[in-house]
């Protein structure tokens, strides 16, 4: 569950839109212990015996029995982000207007962008 619904003020009112305990109800009653294995899930069923078994010892942790999966992100380089962040900010210039630019941000991306090359 990532929320239940509920400000997290003092107040503790409710967020229409918000709290995954419907979902955990409605998921629960349509339970297939079967189909319902796939442990990369949000929800996923866990046989008794495992949790019962020596090594678990009815330990309940999620991360006991969840696989987590991760995906590999590349980036640009620095300088392809910087180039980008200049342009964003004075648009299609030479770099001999580029180097006349007297505005703060870019007079620092550009010092920024000769420090990572």
């Amino acid at each position: 569950m990532a929320a239940d619904g509920y400000s997290l003020d003092d107040k503790r009112s409710k967020q229409d839109g918000f709290g995954d305990l419907q979902n955990i109800v409605a998921k629960y009653h349509a339970r297939n212990a079967a189909a319902d294995t796939d442990r990369t899930e949000k929800s996923f069923m866990v046989p008794r015996a495992e949790i019962a078994d020596e090594k678990n010892n009815y330990d309940l942790s999620l991360a006991r029995y969840k696989q987590d999966v991760f995906e590999e992100v590349h980036y640009d380089a620095p300088g392809v982000i910087l180039d980008r962040l200049i342009q964003a900010e004075v648009g299609d210039v030479d770099e001999a207007d580029l180097a006349k630019v007297q505005s703060g941000i870019v007079r620092e991306l550009l010092a920024l962008k000769g420090m990572v090359g």
